[in-house]
């Protein structure tokens, strides 16, 4: 068990020194209210990948997400929209506890820079439950430090 933790540790360490560590609370359909934590790194210019997890109570569970983005700076089209990161993309969701369920994720929102370390955003996603895992939404509004 001690190993483990020490290597959980050490991944989320190296992961967060090159990316985005984020605060989230979220309200989803089966889901109830959340709160959680993600890891945000940027991959290429406008491509960003993201893991998250949040607690869910009322399922009761843990809320997995992986998901790869299209991330763009709006300002590198226009001087005047610098720091608005509109973004959307997918990847694979899962709630963890005793109702498993699984699907692929689609994801879409907003973040908007206050200075270049620190971002508000708000996000929705879509999951299409696997087989006949149910297919639910989830809202999410948070903050990023770079």
């Amino acid at each position: 068990m001690r190993r483990v933790l020490l290597a959980l540790l050490l991944v989320l360490g190296v992961a967060s020194a090159q990316s985005a560590t984020q605060m989230r609370f979220g309200y989803g359909e089966s889901l109830g209210l959340t709160f959680g934590a993600g890891l945000e790194n940027r991959l290429r210019q406008n491509l960003s990948g993201r893991l998250a997890a949040m607690l869910a109570p009322a399922t009761p569970g843990v809320a997995l997400e992986g998901a790869l983005l299209f991330k763009p700076d709006l300002g590198q089209y226009d001087p005047s929209l610098k720091g608005l990161l509109p973004y959307f993309g997918g990847g694979l969701s899962a709630v963890v506890g005793p109702n498993l369920t699984a699907g692929v994720s689609f994801t879409g929102g907003l973040e908007g820079l206050l200075d270049p370390y620190t971002g508000l955003f708000a996000e929705a996603t879509y999951v299409y439950g696997f087989a006949n895992f149910p297919k639910v939404w989830h809202f999410t509004l948070g903050v990023s430090f770079r």
